[in-house]
């Protein structure tokens, strides 16, 4: 039986191959997607979803909604030097011709959890502005929700800066509402991207060659772009030259099948007032804490390493025999 869910985007080159697998997956039924500021402007957020939708093969509905962090003046960073100033590496895609829908993403966000018979899941793979203003406005959704699974964090490292990632960099302070309230999260971090959460060079052959299908001709040229950012940026190539390892991809396949990944659970804090440490997800790895440490909160499942094989599998089975 398909689960029921929300994604909300920052739609980049990652997010792209994201959003295909999800809507691809027999495992997966997409009620909406939700736009936020984050990898490029929200403008381009929403013409890059646009168009990931059309090559998907579906009909979803696309909603637009935080333009800025929840405190603009201190989050300013974008990830256009990486995704290209169109979010999309510059590849051609035509331009969209379907439009958003006139209803704000927070409240789709709340209107559709809130009114689901079932509890459903929710996928971030962007900044958590949109999550936690559609907590803020209605704090009852975390009951209604089996999974919140977001592309947040690093355990080890960051990738903006030495301790904070991207999608939490951008907006430490939702990012704070999100993990200090009492959703059951996933947080999938940077660390397994360079543990077996990656493609290789094989892997990408075998959907460039199934190009007949419009994802697979969408994906294969992102993967082919992707592998030349990296050469671009002067990147180490850590799972081997032409392999790609997209954090967004790697989100969506552990909110489809969780035993991708090794999980364990730790208490998580964003840390958003450090000189240094500004974005960073502390995680407490103590072995004793007093329960007073942790009022009201809930630990976190962390995916910290994937199981490739396992992994490429699923991104190909929904491709290709679809």
């Amino acid at each position: 039986m398909q689960r029921n869910v929300i994604i909300d985007c920052d739609t980049g080159l990652d997010d792209a191959v994201a959003l295909l697998l999800a809507i691809r997956s027999p495992e997966l039924n997409v009620k909406g997607i939700t736009c936020v500021n984050g990898n490029v402007s929200l403008e381009k957020v929403i013409k890059n979803t646009l168009r990931v939708v059309e090559h998907s093969g579906k009909d979803i509905p696309v909603y637009a909604g935080a333009s800025t962090a929840l405190v603009p003046d201190k989050s300013e960073e974008d990830a256009s030097h990486v995704h290209g100033k169109d979010g999309l590496g510059g590849i051609l895609f035509p331009d969209p011709t379907s439009i958003i829908k006139p209803q704000h993403a927070v409240d789709y966000i709340v209107e559709t959890i809130m009114n689901a018979e079932n509890p459903i899941d929710w996928i971030t793979l962007g900044p958590l502005t949109n999550a936690a203003l559609a907590y803020l406005k209605e704090p009852r959704i975390s009951k209604h929700l089996r999974m919140l699974t977001m592309m947040a964090g690093g355990v080890n490292a960051g990738n903006v800066t030495p301790s904070a990632e991207f999608n939490v960099f951008a907006d430490p302070e939702a990012a704070r509402v999100v993990f200090d309230s009492d959703i059951p999260k996933t947080m999938v971090p940077l660390d397994p991207l360079w543990d077996g959460g990656f493609l290789s060079k094989e892997n990408i052959q075998q959907i460039t060659d199934a190009n007949q299908h419009l994802w697979c001709e969408m994906a294969s040229k992102i993967f082919q772009r992707t592998v030349k950012l990296v050469e671009e940026l002067g990147r180490n190539p850590i799972n081997g030259v032409g392999a790609v390892s997209p954090p967004d991809l790697l989100a969506v396949a552990v909110a489809i099948d969780p035993e991708i990944a090794v999980i364990q659970e730790n208490y998580v804090s964003i840390e958003t007032r450090g000189e240094y440490t500004r974005g960073m997800t502390v995680l407490d790895r103590r072995v004793y804490y007093r329960i007073e440490d942790q009022p009201n909160r809930s630990k976190v499942k962390i995916a910290l390493s994937a199981h490739q094989e396992k992994y490429a599998g699923l991104i190909l089975n929904t491709w290709l025999k679809t």
